[in-house]
């Protein structure tokens, strides 16, 4: 069984940059979005939790950084090597495409990873984005940001309006 708490304890010691908008309060968030998502989606939980922990932990910093999603595969590999995470071969190939093309990629046709990609998506309007339909990659991400849209949410109070959305 993984240890989720130590292997978020872990990660987020070991980040390279302390950021207000790519931080735990986003990774948690995120998770959150990849629950609610995988409920409809049937993807594997355990990825998108992984996801969740590990997508952005390598950020330099908050401005456009394309190369965090590599980076991040590294650490993954890092913590493989450091026994502080054990994954299976499918469950880690998925884990590290959808880190390493989250941010380069609009879908891929697997449900894992395309769950994680709209469960980062999401969670956009910490920066005052609204999260585009068109540019989510599962239905059930779709029917979220067309809801948002539909409701007019403002964008900083997109988190609150996820956590009580109801498929």
């Amino acid at each position: 069984m993984l240890d989720f708490t130590g292997l978020l304890d872990y990660a987020f010691a070991e980040r390279l940059y302390d950021s207000a908008y790519h931080g735990l309060e986003h990774w948690h968030q995120v998770e959150f979005n990849g629950l609610l998502l995988a409920s409809k989606t049937g993807a594997d939980i355990t990825v998108v939790r992984l996801f969740a922990l590990f997508h952005d932990c390598r950020r330099m910093d908050d401005a456009y950084d394309g190369e965090h999603g590599p980076r991040a595969v590294e650490f993954i590999d890092c913590c493989i090597a450091k026994k502080r995470l054990e994954l299976d071969a499918e469950r880690l190939e998925k884990l590290r495409t959808a880190c390493r093309l989250h941010t380069t990629e609009r879908q891929t046709g697997d449900i894992t990873i395309d769950t994680c990609f709209d469960a980062d998506r999401l969670d956009l309007g910490r920066v005052g984005i609204y999260p585009m339909e068109e540019k989510m990659a599962t239905d059930a991400g779709r029917k979220i940001a067309r809801k948002l849209a539909q409701a007019e949410v403002p964008v900083f109070h997109q988190r609150e309006w996820i956590r009580n959305f109801r498929f």
